[in-house]
């Protein structure tokens, strides 16, 4: 895989990981009011989850060549906040899941 190719890939993670976190902090925002509105966080997780699965479906394009591939400083650093951005939105998920048990 040559540079410029590897160079986009990573630029189409960074991107996705992006809109990904943006969605993520709107849910926030969004639950952060007194009526919070669950249907509108909902949508915002789900285009944040849709954009994840779009970052790892390129990452999924440079690990195909994964034997061939050169050290680069720019696809460690998209692996690196894809892996992060996946984390908040797992964090967000659980902590949803353990106010709505608190109650009830």
């Amino acid at each position: 895989m040559k540079d410029a190719e590897l160079n986009q890939i990573s630029m189409t993670m960074l991107s996705q990981a992006g809109k990904a976190k943006k969605n993520i902090q709107e849910a926030l925002v969004v639950m952060e009011q007194s009526e919070a509105d669950a249907d509108r966080v909902a949508e915002y997780l789900g285009n944040a989850h849709e954009a994840l699965v779009e970052a790892h479906k390129a990452q999924n394009r440079a690990i195909k060549h994964s034997d061939t591939l050169t050290y680069s400083l720019l696809f460690t650093h998209a692996q690196d906040t894809l892996m992060n951005t996946e984390e908040s939105l797992l964090l967000v998920q659980h902590f949803i899941k353990i106010i709505n048990n608190k109650l009830k």
